[in-house]
This record gives C-alpha cells, sequence and structure tokens, in this order.
C-alpha cells in the first residue's frame, strides 16, 4: 500500500496577488491516509499545507499584580513586563486543559502551593490570601523572550494563517544579504526617514502587499517566515520603509521603532529569560529589619503611610511591586515536575505569625509569608547537605535528598482584626473615639508608627473584644487551611503540627491550652481545632512571662490532682518546644513554670544543623582585626565606669560623679553579668535526673526538655543583633534543623532519663 505525493518547487514572491500551490496525489486506498497530517484538503485537487505547530510554553508576571488583598489599598497603573515561564511539566498540564476548556483552577508550582484560573487567566495562592497576577499562554515572543498579551498574539496569528509565510521561499532573500553591500547606509536611511514627515513620502497599498498585515492598534506586522516577524508603527509604510525591513529580514537591526517577534518558545528564549533572574535577589529578613529601622532612626524614614481611604502613590507601588517580584522569584522551584509536584508529605506545619504584621499594608519586606517560604526554602537546603536528616526520613526503602516530606503553610490573622492604627474605631459609622494616628505626638513621629504598627498587637491581645477577634481568627484559620490541604492532597494522613512566632507563639499555646489568657476567665468563642495537633512550636515566646503574669503554672495531660485547676495551663499536644535565640528579648523560658525547680537547669543546646563548631572560630578568626577594634574603642569608654580599687573609700559625692549610668547599660548588653560580679568563672555541672523528678517534663515532652537555645553567633553581642534575632528564626538553618530532626525522628515512647546543666 503506497502513497505518492508530487510536490512541484514553490516559489513566493511576497508582492504577488496570488500563490499557485498544486499537488498532485495518487491514492491506492482512501483508508490509509484520509486525513493527510500536513496538508489540509480544499476540493478533489488542491490541498494547502498545515501551518508548522509552535512551541507553546505558558508564563505568569512577577512584578505587577493584577490585585492584591483589599488591606492593601492596591490599584494597578500599568501592565507587567517581567514574566517567568511555569516550568515544562506544568507548561504541558496547562495546555492540556486549556485546550479541554477545563473550568476548574488547576494546580501549578512548587507543591502546588498556587493554582490557575483559565477562564480569566491569571494565577493566586491556594492557601493564603495574596497577590492576583496574570497569567500569558505563550505563542508570539519578542526577543527577550517575554510573551506578547492575549489579544495581540491572537490578532497575529490570524494574520499569520491568512498570510500563510511558512510557504514563502527566502532563498533569493538570502542570497542577496550574503552579497548586498550598504548595510549602514540603508539603516542610516530608514532612521532618518523615520524622523520626518511622512506626507511627501510613497505610500504602499498594503492590500497588495501579501507579506504585512495592519492590527487593530494601527501597528503593521511584517512575517518573514515559518516563525520569524516584525511589529513597527503603522506610519511606516512608505515603499522604502518595508523595502528595508524586508531587505534585512529576521535578522536584527538597529532599525528604529521596529521589533522583532518569534513564533513558539526556544531554549533560546529560556536562556535569556533565566539570565536576568537574580541568584541572591533579597537580603535576609534581618537585614531588612536594620535597613528599615536604620532609615527611620536616621529621619529617613519610607513615606509611604496610608492614611484612611487613601491609595499609594505610583513611586510606592512601584516599590512594592519590586519587592513582590523578588519574593516571587527567590521563594519557590521554578523547576516543578511530576515527582517534585506529587511529593509525599508525612507532616503539615502550620505557622502563626506575631507581632507587627499590619506593617505589611506598608513594607512588602514585612511579609509571613515571605517568611515562611524563606523558612520552607531553609529546611530543603539543610536537608540536602545533612545524610543525618536523609535517613531520619527515610529509614526504610530509597532515600530522596529532594523531599524532607515536611510541608510548611503561613497562617495569617492581622487584617482580620478590626483595629487600624489609621482608621477610627468604627469605620463604618461615626464613631465618637479617633485614630490611634490622630493621638500620637509629633516627636519621632516615624518611630511612633511603627511602634504602634508593632507593640499595638501585644496590647490588642489583652483586650477582650480584640482577644476574641484574634483567637476566633487564628483558629478559623487553621481550620480553614487544614481542610483545604485535605482536599486537595487526599492522601495525605501525616501529622499536624503548629508553630508559633513571637505573639503567634502565645495565640497557638491559648488555642491548645482550650482559654484566653484573660483574667475575666474564658471568653465565649469558637476556638475548637478540627484535628488533633502533634508537635507545638514555640519561637521567640513571650508565653513565659504572660503565664507568670498570670499566675499561671504549665503542665502536662497527666495532672497531678493535687493541683486547682485554676492555679495552671495544659496545652493540648503531644510535645511542646520552646525555642528561642539568647539574644532574643522577647523570649522567656517555660521550664521553670513547670516547676521552680528546673529554673537551675540551663536550657537544652540546640546542635548546628550543618556548620560546626570550627567554622564559627573560623569566622571569629577571619574578623578578628575588625572586631578586636571595635570592642577596644568601646571598652576604653565603657570601663569608666568600673570604679578603680583604692585605699581610701570615696565618698557619696564621689560615687556619684563618677557614675556613668549609659555605659554601665550599654556594657550590659555587650558583656555578659550573669556571673558574679568578680568575674569569677562559672561553675557547672552535669545532672542525670529521671523517675518522678523528670515525670512533670515528659507530660509535656517525651524528650524530656522543653526550652531549647540556639548557638550564639560570634557576632551576637550589640542591640541591634539582639533585636534582629527575634525576627530571623525563619532563615536560621539551627532553627530549621532542629525543627526537621524533631518532626522526622519517630520518638513513640519518652526518654527514661536526661542529663541537664546545672549551675
Amino acid at each position: 500500500m503506497k502513497v505518492l505525493l508530487t510536490l512541484p518547487k514553490l516559489v513566493y514572491n511576497p508582492t504577488n496577488s496570488s500563490i499557485t500551490i498544486k499537488y498532485a496525489i495518487t491514492r491506492q486506498t482512501k483508508r490509509f491516509f484520509s486525513s493527510p497530517p500536513t496538508a489540509t484538503k480544499e476540493n478533489n485537487n488542491t490541498v494547502q499545507p498545515e501551518a508548522p505547530k509552535p512551541n507553546i510554553r505558558w508564563f505568569y508576571a512577577s512584578d505587577v499584580p493584577i490585585s492584591k488583598p483589599d488591606w492593601y489599598n492596591y490599584e494597578k497603573i500599568k501592565e507587567p513586563e517581567s514574566f517567568i515561564p511555569f516550568s515544562e511539566y506544568d507548561s504541558k498540564k496547562l495546555e492540556h486543559h486549556y485546550r479541554k476548556q477545563t473550568k476548574d483552577p488547576i494546580d501549578v508550582n512548587e507543591d502546588k502551593l498556587f493554582e490557575v484560573n483559565l477562564e480569566n487567566f491569571n494565577i493566586s495562592p491556594v492557601y493564603w490570601e495574596g497577590p492576583v497576577y496574570e497569567v500569558r499562554r505563550g505563542l508570539w515572543f519578542d526577543l527577550d523572550g517575554i510573551p506578547l498579551n492575549s489579544e495581540l498574539t491572537a490578532e497575529i496569528e490570524k494574520g499569520f494563517n491568512n498570510v500563510k509565510p511558512y510557504l514563502f521561499d527566502t532563498s533569493e532573500s538570502d542570497k542577496k544579504k550574503k552579497t548586498a553591500k550598504g548595510n549602514k547606509d540603508k539603516i542610516s536611511s530608514f532612521n532618518k526617514l523615520e524622523k520626518k514627515s511622512d506626507d511627501d513620502q510613497g505610500k504602499v497599498d498594503l492590500e497588495k502587499e501579501k507579506d504585512v498585515i495592519r492590527l487593530s492598534n494601527g501597528q503593521l506586522v511584517l512575517f518573514f517566515n515559518k516563525n520569524q516577524a516584525v511589529i513597527f508603527p503603522g506610519d511606516y509604510d512608505s515603499a522604502l520603509q518595508i523595502e528595508v525591513i524586508r531587505y534585512f529580514g529576521p535578522s536584527p537591526v538597529s532599525l528604529l521603532g521596529v521589533t522583532h517577534i518569534q513564533r513558539g518558545y526556544s531554549e533560546a528564549l529560556n536562556e535569556s529569560i533565566f539570565d536576568k533572574l537574580p541568584e541572591n535577589p533579597l537580603p535576609g529578613l534581618s537585614d531588612v529589619f536594620k535597613q528599615e529601622i536604620g532609615s527611620i532612626l536616621g529621619g529617613g524614614s519610607k513615606d509611604s503611610k496610608i492614611e484612611d481611604g487613601e491609595t499609594k502613590t505610583t513611586n510606592d507601588n512601584d516599590v512594592d511591586d519590586i519587592h513582590m517580584q523578588k519574593m516571587f522569584e527567590s521563594d519557590y522551584d521554578l523547576d516543578t515536575s511530576k515527582v517534585k509536584a506529587d511529593r509525599e508529605i508525612d507532616h503539615l506545619v502550620l505557622c502563626i505569625h506575631g507581632i507587627g504584621q499590619v506593617l505589611g499594608s506598608k513594607y512588602e519586606s514585612v511579609n509571613f509569608t515571605h517568611n515562611i517560604n524563606i523558612l520552607r526554602n531553609t529546611m530543603r537546603r539543610v536537608f540536602e547537605e545533612n545524610s543525618d536528616y536523609q535517613k531520619l526520613a527515610y529509614q526504610d526503602g530509597e532515600i530522596s535528598t529532594h523531599n524532607n516530606r515536611v510541608q510548611v503553610l503561613p497562617i495569617s490573622w492581622r487584617h482580620r482584626i478590626g483595629f487600624n492604627p489609621q482608621q477610627k474605631f468604627d469605620k463604618d459609622k461615626p464613631s465618637r473615639l479617633p485614630a490611634l494616628s490622630q493621638i500620637n505626638v509629633e516627636g519621632i513621629k516615624a518611630l511612633r508608627d511603627v511602634v504602634g504598627d508593632v507593640v499595638l498587637d501585644v496590647l490588642l491581645f489583652y483586650q477582650p473584644r480584640y482577644l476574641t477577634q484574634i483567637i476566633s481568627a487564628v483558629t478559623s484559620e487553621l481550620n480553614r487551611v487544614y481542610k483545604l490541604y485535605k482536599e486537595r492532597n487526599p492522601n495525605f494522613n501525616g501529622k499536624v503540627h503548629i508553630l508559633g512566632h513571637s505573639l503567634g507563639s502565645a495565640i497557638a499555646f491559648d488555642i491548645l491550652s482550650g482559654q484566653s489568657n484573660s483574667s475575666r476567665g474564658p471568653l465565649d468563642v469558637e476556638k475548637d481545632l478540627e484535628f488533633n495537633v502533634e508537635n507545638l512550636f514555640l519561637l521567640g515566646s513571650p508565653v513565659g512571662m504572660f503565664k507568670l503574669l498570670e499566675e499561671k503554672n504549665i503542665k502536662g495531660g497527666g495532672r497531678n490532682a493535687t493541683t486547682k485547676a485554676s492555679d495552671y495551663v495544659s496545652p493540648k499536644c503531644k510535645n511542646l518546644y520552646n525555642i528561642f535565640h539568647p539574644c532574643d528579648p522577647v523570649a522567656y523560658r517555660i521550664e521553670p513554670l513547670v516547676s521552680p525547680q528546673y529554673g537551675n537547669f540551663r536550657p537544652a543546646n540546640v546542635q548546628f544543623a550543618v556548620k560546626g563548631f570550627n567554622t564559627q572560630i573560623k569566622e571569629l578568626a577571619e574578623f578578628g582585626d575588625e572586631l578586636t577594634e571595635r570592642i577596644s574603642l568601646a571598652t576604653k569608654w565603657l570601663t569608666k565606669s568600673k570604679p578603680k580599687k583604692t585605699s581610701t573609700a570615696k565618698s557619696i559625692e564621689e560615687k556619684a560623679l563618677d557614675e556613668n549610668a549609659l555605659g554601665d547599660i550599654l556594657k550590659g548588653i555587650i558583656t555578659d553579668h550573669s556571673g558574679s560580679h568578680d568575674d569569677e568563672p562559672i561553675k557547672l555541672r552535669k545532672k542525670e535526673i529521671k523517675g518522678s523528678q523528670l515525670e512533670p517534663l515528659l507530660e509535656l515532652n517525651n524528650t524530656g526538655r522543653i526550652d531549647h537555645s540556639l548557638p550564639v553567633g560570634v557576632l551576637d553581642f550589640s542591640l541591634i543583633s539582639a533585636i534582629s534575632a527575634h525576627i530571623s528564626y525563619f532563615e536560621d538553618e539551627n532553627t530549621s534543623g532542629f525543627i526537621l530532626r524533631e518532626l522526622l525522628t519517630n520518638r513513640e515512647e519518652p526518654v527514661e532519663k536526661v542529663t541537664v546543666t546545672i549551675e
């Protein structure tokens, strides 16, 4: 059975008004080739070859959102210019559903954390409220790899199918280009003509130009071949201009106003796009904090405070969009595959933010979702670099270095609370009370605004009206995210954990304790979780201080019958962890609230996740010269407050004159006064505890310890470092390593004894 196709040589001149294409087809059987794959039958004797199939690639914008959540007061003021390609796996999945005209959202990107709406062509986060970005089906691209918008693409593709440039014979024009001279003169003549009035230029009849079409926006498109064309202004319609554009063809040259475009995605475009993505686009969280606070203290505060009902200025939006773009481009794994997208998860960690998230409406750098993305990435990096964690995750079977079996998701609540420092109490109706910003005094106003946005959250937590809102909002959000995750991951049967940072840890603790921290007793709120909590991780937590002020002890499930219920709280979780940095001024211990005797025990030390102690010493040595100089200069002034030993006792007046209170305070920040005043070394000893002495701790954690202290870095001695320590847990690899180890360790039975360090 044979099919014979006689294809005469096809010659096409764009200025001719007709094309004659003849195929002589001899068929011996109709059944064999009823629908030729590369030709479309027009009648019994003539067929037209089909257009070549382009390589479709889907993209999403990363710089200018279509919309943001309501609390941002955002208004889109320009079109996006930066686009990122979906992974090949996601792109093929989107194209498949696009052709099927699927109406349901399509899960995409790392761990299916985002979804694409194919009806509206946008992408949005699945588990949290965030910016919504434009999605484009990439068919026609500029040479920077940016897909043209859907309206423009549809018009160009329609013209492409009418003109059929894939039938052009370009051999003659190629020969001319190889032997032609005077290219510079042609370019110069073209560019000079572009600046002149076109009144006296000979217009061409576009109806006779079979390789040129006019778009609805007035622009012209000239097609060269099966995948290359140019777009240029509609008034470039003189014979000379079109002739010069044809002469140079698809070769990019400096013709003013002429933009080369390409049909179909290629590897060359892929390299162009990813070369522009920054490798390290964002500073650390602590660095961002120092920059923001430093600018305020220095009098150069960011003028982006949004008053009630106002919308951000163009400049403010541009700055915020740049922050969001960097986060979007750096926070997620862009190389998604089916294996990665469907990775098996054993541990779901729901993370509750602390104070200050109202700043997120002013500073995109203060963004809790970004913090959790950093935590997810840090966990992944630590897991990939340490075989010990890999062995814990895969005790049976083959190890996968790319799946730590843990998923972390943000729980945001601050925007649900009806108190905004810039708004009146009852903003929807006339109010007798002013906004907080209206009662601020003028001095250091920028700093007051930040303090109001941050410290205010703690004050709200102690006000019954807002406490009810906070507990209800967090509980509702925890249940919503958990149920949504189960719906989208029906095979998940793992354990659920809660991680709370700062005030978020106090909120999580009170929710699991089944009562508020109000001295007025339990509040009437819906606070029942719809899942069991395996581990509760507290980071930089003030829970210890809060419970001490409430005169509450903390006990586990095995409660002492002699203890009155009103004297203690008991979180409903299997294991309680209190993780803190020694320099964190917000963090407090918990073990002494279990029993005062545990106050003599030093906190358990968190191991280095990847770096060892030798690496810390090496860093100290490399920094030694600069560090020594700084400490030397500070000590010369600080030590003035230390009285010299003399044989003659000084009078009270003399001591008062020598006093340097500020020096003593700063010296206390830099040096450790936990020891004796005589600079005698602290004597430490080890002690093994078990039985009844260990039992109260085991009721709260199977490891026998609750308080865990992170390693102190060699530079953690300044006030700024101390404040930064409170916000840098999410990027700290030792924090990530500790949480990973505790999640992956199968510790069903409590330990029998624990060795502690006692002062």
